[in-house]
């Protein structure tokens, strides 16, 4: 007598571990509970249908249409040949689609094209490197199109139609976050806002932000979306791949953020839910990447998301989380070879640029672009964050990857010099970005004070020369506005004018604390002053223009705040610096005050108030003390008043330690920054006690030391701040 099934069919169809159950318990969490039955439907078990992973693969199945896989981030499949399909984009099709038998089927060799001629795998001498890093479940391919095509044959839904690889713990049980995986995902579909005010989201994103950050295709991410809403029931989280959704959820939270009050109340969103939503959503971009299990199935939709969340991260409070995620990306952009994306294979263009006639070249020059654009974020990232960490991970020396070219955004076309384009920006940004890790592996090579200093002198002039004669003539101040330019262009202009100055403060830093006191250093003084006040400027007029609200605008008036502070603590009352630069302070605490909801722009507020008041106080001290010596000494021996010293662990300690302020905030919650958790039950909002001094801070915003509350990119560091500028007398 044959032995009763236990295993039930949709186990059996998926070639997983079934724990006998009924229904079992993953059919449970794939939310298919109903179809978990031990019969075979149609008449019994038959392996030309229910056999998803045949044994061997037949030419017919190799070559017929109806086995392409799916472009879309939805998992609907449609026939389309596999070698018009962009090859990031595609996803691993459904098991109930017919296409699912050629799943795990390999590449057709044919459709890849020419071998890359640098790429390791035809190299003997790396074969022993190749496999063993195979044994560790990575590979080790050097080009982009190579690594897309592989990562075709893994799954990556979360949805139903899953298919984890694994037999171990299941990835989309627990995940950190709480809840099992199908609860957040229901979660998830909360959050979506109306079809119309998720296009208003997007569509802002393309025309007012990616010029800032140029992670992204425009025209690929739009027909994408145009796609996911086709369907009777528009976009459904449960049927998409998730690495897709937090890419969507990162466009519209950065694009919350950068709106206007005024812009986004026209879509529709009152200001205390744009508050809620805006952290929301970066909490789903999160948890849709966790839900994927994005660090280990790399894509790059993960690296793209991570980029993009950099334009919310700050401003609500998540440098730390961000920096994380961007080290995460860093890893997966490698494990993609986004850092191998050299000149074309077919063109022997320097730049890598041809020209694109088919569409089959279109769309390998926006997949190959799409990488350079984000593999260039990520170095910007990290050598920018030089000034906060005092070091850097990515090295000139050790990528290939060109810079994004200067094409059109439509047709791929190589644009006339003189015309902008949607990288400009960024590569203007990448310029400056690279001198940062030679000023800095200069300075430390150096050894004595005298050698730093001429350093510093010569990388002053490399980035004044970079703001005058190295920008593109659409940048400069001294050209008129083109009509024909896109919108950004003035935004652009201000936009790198305050970087240019930031990044002039950057570089003199290690001797700013020392230009107070030493006139050797008076030059530094001097230029770190006028750059300061060239941010306060520029960020005001950024402000009033009708532009998006950049987090780096903020973030560098609080340095740029910070500057003239501690300058204020060496001159004297009667200095006419010494009111100009304390009214610029007070004008920049009140311009940080129209940031309502930028943890940024409050944490400023405390630190520059702080300063000021701590200045008050050691000049009323210093005054009450010349006036006890005055009153005391005999006049044949009178002796110079001792000056005050600026007790910086005192001070640190009053800003973040023992001041009601911060009380209230470490009390509430004890993390260094908001909760990552996507649920919030109501009741564990009433529990927390509100702040007695600013009530606006009643959520989990606590943080523990100084070095965490601004983005590394501010430059504000412990080391740098503490030791280097605070520790002096006046």
């Amino acid at each position: 007598m044959p032995k009763e099934r236990q295993t039930c069919t949709e186990c059996s169809m998926r070639r997983q571990k079934c724990d006998r159950n009924s229904p079992c318990g993953r059919c449970v969490k794939r939310g298919d509970a109903h179809k978990c039955t031990r019969e075979w439907p149609e008449g019994g078990y038959d392996p030309k249908i229910h056999r998803i992973y045949p044994r061997t693969s037949t030419g017919q199945a190799e070559s017929s249409p109806a086995t392409t896989e799916n472009t879309s981030p939805a998992t609907t499949t449609q026939n389309v040949p596999e070698t018009s399909v962009h090859p990031s984009m595609r996803n691993p099709a459904s098991v109930n689609s017919p296409s699912s038998p050629d799943i795990r089927r390999p590449p057709n060799p044919s459709n890849l094209g020419a071998p890359p001629s640098n790429g390791p795998i035809s190299d003997p001498d790396n074969a022993a490197t190749v496999l063993e890093f195979l044994t560790w479940g990575r590979s080790k391919f050097s080009d982009y199109d190579l690594k897309a095509l592989e990562l075709l044959k893994e799954p990556h839904n979360a949805g139903p139609a899953a298919l984890p690889k694994d037999t171990g713990p299941d990835w989309d049980v627990s995940n950190g976050l709480g809840g099992t995986g199908a609860a957040q995902v229901s979660f998830l579909q909360l959050l979506l806002p109306s079809r119309r005010q998720v296009f208003q989201l997007v569509e802002y994103h393309i025309n007012s932000i990616l010029w800032y950050h140029a992670c992204l295709h425009g025209p690929t991410l739009y027909n994408e979306l145009n796609e996911v809403y086709q369907g009777p029931s528009g976009l459904q989280v449960r049927n998409m791949d998730l690495r897709w959704t937090a890419l969507l959820f990162s466009v519209m939270a950065a694009s919350m953020t950068c709106a206007s009050d005024q812009l986004a109340s026209s879509w529709g969103f009152k200001k205390t839910e744009r508050a809620k939503l805006t952290r929301q959503w970066y909490k789903a971009t999160v948890t849709c990447l966790n839900l994927a299990d994005y660090m280990w199935r790399h894509h790059v939709y993960s690296v793209q998301a991570i980029a993009v969340l950099t334009m919310s991260a700050h401003v609500l409070g998540f440098s730390n989380t961000q920096s994380t995620l961007l080290g995460a990306a860093l890893k997966i952009a490698q494990g993609l070879g986004l850092q191998r994306l050299g000149p074309e294979d077919e063109s022997n263009h320097p730049t890598g640029a041809s020209i694109v006639t088919t569409p089959m070249q279109k769309d390998k020059a926006i997949k190959r672009e799409t990488g350079r654009r984000v593999w260039a974020q990520l170095c910007m990232q990290d050598w920018f964050s030089i000034p906060f960490s005092e070091m850097y991970s990515i090295q000139k020396l050790h990528f290939t990857s060109l810079r994004p070219q200067h094409l059109d955004e439509n047709t791929m076309q190589p644009l006339p010099e003189d015309v902008p384009s949607i990288t400009s920006f960024q590569n203007s940004l990448v310029d400056m970005a690279s001198l940062m890790p030679q000023i800095h592996d200069a300075i430390i090579s150096s050894n004595t004070l005298y050698t730093k200093y001429e350093q510093v002198i010569e990388y002053d002039t490399k980035m004044r020369a970079l703001a005058t004669d190295g920008l593109p003539r659409y940048f400069s101040v001294r050209e008129a506005i083109s009509p024909e330019w896109p919108a950004f262009i003035p935004w652009a202009r201000r936009g790198l004018t305050i970087c240019f100055a930031h990044k002039i403060i950057m570089i003199h830093r290690a001797f700013l604390g020392r230009s107070f006191t030493e006139q050797a250093f008076d030059f530094t003084r001097r230029t770190c002053m006028a750059a300061a006040k060239t941010i306060l400027k520029e960020a005001r007029q950024a402000y009033d223009e009708e532009g998006p609200m950049l987090w780096i605008d903020q973030a560098f008036m609080v340095a740029a705040g910070i500057t003239l502070a501690l300058d204020i603590f060496h001159r004297k009352a009667d200095e006419p610096e010494y009111e100009e630069h304390r009214k610029l302070v007070d004008n920049t605490i009140s311009m940080l005050g129209k940031f309502e909801n930028s943890m940024i722009a409050l944490r400023g507020i405390r630190l520059l108030s702080s300063l000021l008041a701590e200045q008050a106080r050691l000049t009323a001290d210093q005054t009450l003390e010349n006036y006890r010596k005055r009153s005391s000494d005999s006049v044949g021996d009178r002796l110079q008043p001792k000056k005050q010293k600026f007790n910086v662990p005192k001070f640190v300690e009053s800003f973040v330690g023992n001041d009601s302020f911060t009380h209230s905030l470490r009390t509430a919650n004890r993390g260094l920054e908001p909760s990552m958790d996507l649920f919030e039950p109501e009741s564990r909002t009433q529990s927390r006690t509100p702040a007695p001094v600013d009530p606006v801070f009643t959520s989990d915003l606590g943080y523990e030391t100084f070095e965490q509350l601004f983005p590394p990119h501010t430059g504000i560091s412990n080391n740098f701040l503490f030791e280097d500028l605070l520790n002096f007398d006046i």
